[in-house]
């Protein structure tokens, strides 16, 4: 049976690890992921550099933030709004697991 522990949460989303399986659910709108710990880090390094490529430029336009997934037929859109919440959630989890893992070898 999975025990969650949430690692961060927002206005948008939310990331939640279960303690048994260390599978982590992330939530956004009305989407749910569930990702290895690799999956994660992969994920979050995607949006980040999307983020640090695209976003002012993107901003500037009004236009949507598009994110192709490992799956080819699955493309993710955000408004502003949507992907400036999603980046700030994902990098505060990555912040927050980074600190854990830095308690849990002390």
């Amino acid at each position: 049976m999975c025990h969650y522990k949430t690692i961060s949460n927002n206005s948008f989303g939310c990331l939640i690890q279960c303690k048994n399986c260390e599978q982590f659910h992330l939530g956004f709108g009305n989407v749910v992921l569930i990702l290895s710990y690799d999956d994660f880090i992969r994920f979050s390094d995607q949006v980040h550099t999307i983020h640090s490529m695209h976003y002012e430029e993107k901003k500037e336009t009004g236009e949507k933030i598009y994110m192709h997934t490992d799956n080819s037929k699955m493309v993710l859109a955000f408004n502003q709004k949507e992907w400036l919440l999603l980046y700030q959630l994902l990098e505060e989890s990555r912040f927050m697991l980074y600190a854990n893992e830095l308690i849990d070898q002390a």
